[in-house]
């Protein structure tokens, strides 16, 4: 079997790559009792949410890696290459690894009729096994109560910011998405974002009810943002009995220095000392979310926004970091997102907007999400496909900032293209494999 194959087989499971996940454990529970249960070999840290799981997993593991341990870091979706997903210190999953974790899947997948992610996960949790890691970094797919990656005796559980999204899986409401998410809380230490109250009375309820001690950004945890600029952000974070001044976090946005402060108080309840946090914030990059990559005459930001919240984080962000300059939009969004909402969040910086159209089969028609965008946009353009898109965004009249956002699924088309390769995306500094954009 190819590497190819190995993926293309993966995919063909049931829920393939962008048709969703199916929840429930107890096929995840089977596959893991067959392969000996590799997530009792190493310790787990599962870091869930709604926006930020990933920033706070790829920071979490930079540190636990600068500290000396052997990490594995399991994410998703993937931008380029299917290898992004599973890494091990930074390193994403060789092609014959990914070979040999579904050949030693066999016929298991089928006989347990398990989705692509739950096959996807299983073969991660054993190739950290087969890799000696001792700590794995874990980002929930969907939810959390009934996610693949709720298994085993967790040492760390994370909880990002708590927002509206995948509503027709996880509830109507902010309270009934809470509730799914907090289920992660089972084992160790809680650690969680600051949250709408609604969600705060969730989640304390939930440690409460399984005895675990629940750290709260904003009660129990803070951080300050002494500067910010296009070279990165410099923070203090702090507790009750401990605060690290002068950190440098190498990621931008104005929602990162929060996901930061999760990563670092995890990284504490694991024994991490302050010299190690410091350079695993530090070297810790997060492809596609508030990426800023210089162009000719200006710069272009990478940002996988996917929903309301995201996009107002996004819209944030450019204020912050970039003033007042006119900006221009290239926009894809998937047909389950609330696009009216995402694109109102956008407008008030939006000189012109270029609607497309990922490669997932779940975007959004771009003269769909023309009926959606607001009135007050001066100029609203349709684009066949992301490359053309940006083509048209670099045309007059051009702005100092062409924004990329509304789709990880977009993202990883630009970052394809601009890369010229499938080759898996970077999570430390230094390695970026894209050339400049002009």
């Amino acid at each position: 079997m190819t590497y190819a194959e190995a993926v293309a087989r993966l995919l063909a499971l049931r829920g393939g790559e962008h048709a969703g996940m199916r929840p429930g454990l107890e096929r995840i529970e089977g596959l893991l009792a067959a392969l000996g249960h590799p997530e009792r070999r190493y310790r787990l840290v599962q870091v869930g949410g709604t926006n930020g799981k990933g920033s706070v997993a790829a920071m979490l593991a930079a540190i636990l890696k600068a500290a000396g341990h052997r990490v594995g870091l399991y994410t998703s979706p993937h931008l380029v290459s299917f290898r992004e997903r599973i890494r091990v210190n930074g390193e994403p999953i060789t092609e014959d690894a990914v070979v040999d974790g579904v050949e030693a899947l066999g016929t298991l997948v089928a006989r347990l009729d398990a989705t692509m992610f739950e096959a996807a996960t299983a073969l991660a949790l054993d190739h950290f096994a087969h890799e000696a890691v001792d700590v794995a970094v874990l980002e929930v797919g969907l939810g959390g109560r009934l996610d693949a990656t709720t298994v085993g005796v967790p040492a760390v559980t994370v909880v990002t910011r708590i927002d509206l999204d995948h509503q027709a899986v996880l509830g109507a409401t902010l309270r009934d998405i809470a509730a799914e998410k907090a289920a992660i809380i089972r084992a160790g230490v809680a650690i969680a974002a600051s949250q709408a109250p609604e969600a705060t009375a969730v989640l304390e309820r939930r440690a409460t009810a399984v005895g675990v001690p629940l750290l709260l950004a904003g009660r129990d945890l803070s951080v300050t943002v002494e500067h910010r600029d296009l070279k990165g952000q410099r923070i203090t974070c702090a507790a009750r009995g401990w605060s690290i001044a002068h950190l440098r976090l190498g990621m931008l946005g104005s929602f990162q220095p929060e996901n930061a402060l999760l990563a670092v108080a995890a990284a504490r309840a694991l024994g991490v000392g302050d010299a190690a946090i410091g350079d695993g914030l530090e070297r810790a990059r997060w492809p596609g979310r508030f990426q800023v990559l210089g162009r000719d005459g200006g710069w272009l930001v990478l940002d996988g926004a996917h929903n309301p919240a995201g996009a107002r984080a996004l819209a944030t962000s450019l204020r912050d970091f970039f003033g007042a300059a006119a900006v221009t939009f290239v926009v894809g969004i998937l047909r389950d997102k609330d696009a009216g909402a995402m694109l109102d969040a956008l407008a008030p910086l939006a000189r012109r907007l270029i609607l497309t159209a990922s490669s997932s089969p779940r975007a959004a028609e771009p003269a769909a999400l023309r009926a959606a965008a607001p009135a007050s946009i001066p100029e609203v353009e349709l684009a066949p496909s992301p490359v053309e898109a940006l083509a048209m965004a670099a045309r007059p009249p051009s702005t100092p900032v062409i924004c990329v956002a509304g789709s990880l699924s977009l993202i990883g088309d630009v970052v394809r293209h601009l890369a010229g390769s499938d080759t898996p995306c970077s999570v430390e500094e230094g390695a970026d494999s894209m050339g400049s954009f002009s």
